[in-house]
């Protein structure tokens, strides 16, 4: 069962801020990307190409954790905790499109070698959730 945030922390996720996903990997160790999300449900969603490294570390190895840093205020901060609750390709290509229109604004623009059919939805279940600020 995925761990309840407080409301100040749910209000504060609702903000496009940029999450930055930590995957683990077995050969390579850790590694760190900026990725936008969504809260979702009580689960983070996050959507990649298939191909990403970070995927294939999530593949096979459903620890993850995120730091969400506000924008405006870098001493308030979410630090989430969890395990990867699924993949979704059937709705993929949709979920990058709302992503894109919560941080820029449009639909999303698939850069050279990517298309609607690589996109993959990950959700996130949180097992841990800190802050700091609230």
């Amino acid at each position: 069962m995925a761990t309840q945030v407080s409301e100040p922390v749910r209000k504060f996720l609702e903000k496009p801020n940029f999450a930055v996903l930590a995957t683990r990997s077995d050969a390579a160790g850790l590694q760190a990307t900026p990725m936008w999300f969504l809260y979702e449900g009580g689960q983070i969603l996050i959507n990649t190409s298939q191909g990403r490294v970070k995927l294939r570390n999530m593949q096979k190895n459903s620890d993850v954790a995120l730091a969400i840093v506000d924008r405006e205020n870098p001493y308030q901060y979410v630090q989430i905790q969890g395990k990867v609750a699924g993949f979704d390709t059937q709705n993929a290509a949709r979920d990058i499109d709302r992503l894109s229109q919560r941080y820029v604004g449009t639909k999303y623009g698939y850069p050279g070698g990517d298309s609607p059919d690589k996109r993959v939805t990950v959700r996130i279940a949180p097992s841990k959730v800190t802050s700091m600020g609230f």
